[in-house]
């Protein structure tokens, strides 16, 4: 991305008229969240000017920023929120997923509540990528459909070889406070300066019979990949 950001924050890339973090935070407001936690790096800067003068729209939306001291992976950045989060149940929205079609969010924090398990949002990427770019996703899942409209998720594996289409999980999950040691444990584990990513947790609750899918609505777009971006501008703008 970064002949198109041009040395800008890719969160900060406009879509719409707007930057994609202001659509995250947008998207956090109109599903009820209260308080958003931000990690970054200590190299933008400009996220935090940004944040001092972030439109009205999120205005009632209480926002901190937390530091990510190297890119050790998305399991890392998530417990350097942990002392601000501290017992609270955590919303998880990346802003280089952008969704057609009202918030995402709003849908897993619903199927959370009515199972009390982690529920990640799962789209069907077909294997050429999908027309926003879907090909930057997590990886596959195998699922088993609920009668409550949502699925299980019985496996998760890393991103897909070639299909004619995948279920993946995308970049809106929300868990409980308790999955912060699932993701120390897995810490502990690792050799010295490798990523603590969100995979292998997933894995684990698919494993145990605690990871629910929500099946997307609308279309998704990965703008932190050159073309996902590119069709978010056509189909947003």
């Amino acid at each position: 991305m970064a002949p198109v950001a041009g040395g800008l924050p890719k969160e900060l890339l406009p879509v719409g008229g707007k930057p994609l973090l202001q659509w995250t935070l947008e998207e956090a407001a109109a599903a009820g969240l209260e308080r958003a936690v931000i990690v970054t790096s200590p190299d933008k800067p400009h996220i935090a000017e940004f944040l001092s003068h972030r439109p009205h729209p999120t205005s009632r939306l209480s926002v901190s920023l937390v530091i990510q001291p190297r890119p050790r992976g998305l399991g890392d950045a998530l417990t350097c929120a942990r002392a601000i989060t501290a017992r609270s149940d955590i919303a998880v929205l990346l802003p280089d997923n952008l969704f057609s079609g009202g918030p995402a969010i709003a849908a897993v924090l619903d199927a959370f509540r009515r199972t009390g398990l982690s529920c990640v949002l799962i789209a069907e990427i077909p294997a050429a990528g999908t027309p926003g770019g879907g090909q930057g996703a997590t990886g596959r899942a195998r699922c088993r459909p609920r009668s409550d409209g949502l699925w299980d998720v019985l496996a998760v594996a890393e991103k897909a070889p070639a299909e004619p289409s995948t279920l993946t999980p995308i970049g809106r999950w929300v868990f409980d406070a308790a999955l912060f040691e699932r993701f120390e444990r897995l810490r502990a584990r690792l050799l010295a300066g490798a990523e603590l990513d969100d995979v292998p947790v997933l894995q684990e609750l698919a494993t145990e019979g605690r990871l629910v899918g929500v099946p997307l609505a609308g279309r998704f777009f990965d703008v932190g990949l050159p073309t996902g971006y590119r069709d978010a501008l056509a189909a947003l703008t």
